[in-house]
């Protein structure tokens, strides 16, 4: 294939099979997310806190493809974006980004030399991006009332921030979110947040050449489009996929379609975005090594949908997962050849139960099976 995407498979048809369910951990509740190392360990990171600002993250490994998991050392206080690059180098990036001066945000991670057995952090790092809308986060004594619905979404600033805010404010900027990509030694990341203006969302690109230490503006990959009512563009999910190309799917709202924008010059420019008939909140992408590209998603439900092209050029074969209380957050990763691991936060609360109580929670996991039925050789691409 070449990096245009003007060479792709003839549909070969799917057989796809879900697994049992299973519970992974009762001591994460929310929000979980997965990455598969190299080497083969599985990285899982997920909520012990409800939905709340600066919700607390913990962190899990696998050494056998998802059978066992054993509690893996700390990291960032809510790490929300991670990824390998070449060399083996691991990157995992905080979230939250704090205003400096205009333009100037300081960020944190951790760091791995050695292919992810072990990290080190927090490291600083600085995003340079112009025009964002910062906000400051309120004191304790800001908070809406106790009796207030929006309350439980707020807490105290946790101490891990405390140095960084020393350095910046409370002003929170842009955050970074799920997947860190390297190519050729310049790394690049998703952000979401808005710019002086904004109503809704966006999502923009920004690069490191530097190894995370500094990040700077790239390009805004989607921003408010006009339609519906939604929360704009956010909760990316960014991927290299087969032909070369940059593919990023993003949340628009719960019950409403997903989004992907695509670029071809690695990040520069994007393709006005695509409506998918996938819907919900926080997708997930994995390009297996059969060569086809499966996206979660769900809010109503669980689901997962496939691309035969490797590319995101079309998209069928749309499968459920459950319909169970649940953030409809989840993560997936190859674990063998045609084989995916997907975990997602399940409540066990009844109707008349707090669907909050983090002791009706849990986080689980099921294997889908997904096998070519036949092969085919490559074919020009007509579109």
């Amino acid at each position: 294939m070449n990096n245009k995407g003007e060479v792709m498979r003839k549909s070969m048809g799917l057989s796809i099979e879900v697994g049992k369910h299973r519970v992974l951990t009762r001591e994460a509740v929310r929000e979980p997310q997965l990455l598969r190392l190299r080497n083969g360990d599985l990285l899982l990171t997920c909520h012990v806190q409800s939905d709340t600002h600066f919700a607390e993250r913990h962190g899990l490994r696998s050494r056998d493809g998802g059978k066992t998991w054993k509690p893996a050392p700390r990291r960032a206080h809510r790490e929300q974006a991670i990824g390998q690059g070449a060399d083996g180098t691991v990157l995992a990036f905080d979230i939250y980004t704090f205003e400096r001066k205009p333009g100037e945000y300081v960020a944190s991670y951790f760091r791995s030399d050695n292919g992810g057995a072990t990290f080190t952090g927090p490291h600083e790092s600085v995003v340079f991006v112009n025009s964002v809308a910062s906000g400051e986060y309120p004191t304790p004594d800001q908070f809406p009332a106790k009796d207030h619905p929006m309350r439980h979404f707020y807490q105290p600033l946790p101490t891990y921030y405390e140095q960084i805010v020393r350095k910046s404010s409370q002003r929170t900027g842009m955050g970074f979110w799920r997947y860190l990509i390297e190519r050729n030694g310049r790394w690049l990341a998703p952000m979401q947040g808005k710019f002086h203006g904004d109503g809704f969302y966006r999502t923009i690109l920004v690069a490191s050449e530097d190894g995370g230490k500094t990040w700077t503006f790239v390009s805004t990959i989607a921003d408010r489009c006009g339609g519906v009512a939604d929360d704009g563009f956010c909760e990316p999910a960014l991927i290299g996929v087969a032909d070369g190309s940059l593919l990023c799917v993003m949340r628009r709202g719960g019950g409403l379609p997903l989004a992907q924008c695509r670029s071809t010059d690695g990040g520069n420019t994007w393709s006005p975005p695509e409506l998918l008939a996938g819907h919900g909140v926080d997708p997930d992408l994995v390009l297996m090594s059969n060569g086809v590209l499966a996206c979660t998603y769900g809010r109503p439900g669980m689901h997962i949908m496939f691309s035969e092209d490797g590319c995101g050029y079309s998209w069928g074969y749309r499968t459920a997962i459950g319909d169970w209380l649940s953030s409809c957050y989840m993560g997936i990763a190859e674990v063998d050849p045609g084989k995916l691991l997907l975990v997602y936060d399940r409540c066990d609360a009844g109707p008349n139960e707090d669907h909050r109580d983090p002791n009706k929670c849990h986080v689980g996991s099921t294997t889908l099976s997904v096998r070519l039925k036949t092969r085919n050789p490559a074919v020009p691409k007509t579109r």
